[in-house]
């Protein structure tokens, strides 16, 4: 083995964030900060509890209730997927979770108004689902030729004739 190996080889590598991932997390906590003195300053007293309110109650939600079934998700399937099939699979789960979480207010059709059917015209749960569905067909496509790939190498060798060495 040559001595040119990567960071991620090695699992004893050191671990610590780099330049750019410090950076991201001062700009990240920079905006954090902006944002929380940004909705103080324009905040009344009385509705600075409704706010905050609502900051724990999302908090909650998120850690209690969409965090353990993303963890639940992850571990079924990569007790379920073949390895080359999980990176596609997670990808499409990922998206399409994102995709039907800001869509989902439309797809009830909130908002909508029966004296001006102009500010929904599309059927929005019917294209969602189309999406969902093509996200998982790439999906499956991505991961067979990933299946494909691992494999091929392994099929290439048993065909090949062995030199004799006698």
């Amino acid at each position: 083995m040559s001595g040119d190996r990567s960071a991620t080889d090695d699992p004893t590598a050191d671990l610590r964030p780099g330049p750019l991932a410090w950076a991201t997390i001062v700009v990240g906590w920079v905006v954090m900060i902006v944002a929380v003195v940004g909705v103080t300053g324009d905040l009344e007293r009385d509705e600075l509890g409704s706010w905050s309110r609502w900051v724990v109650g999302s908090a909650l939600v998120h850690d209690l209730v969409v965090l353990p079934l993303v963890l639940g998700a992850g571990w079924l399937l990569t007790r379920l997927a073949p390895v080359p099939w999980r990176v596609p699979l997670r990808t499409a789960a990922v998206v399409a979770a994102v995709v039907s979480l800001t869509v989902w207010p439309i797809a009830q059709r909130w908002g909508a108004r029966d004296d001006n059917p102009s500010i929904m015209p599309l059927p929005v749960a019917r294209n969602l689902a189309l999406i969902v569905v093509a996200l998982f067909a790439c999906a499956l496509v991505a991961g067979a030729v990933a299946q494909w790939r691992q494999a091929a190498p392994r099929e290439e060798r048993r065909s090949e004739p062995e030199e004799s060495t006698t």
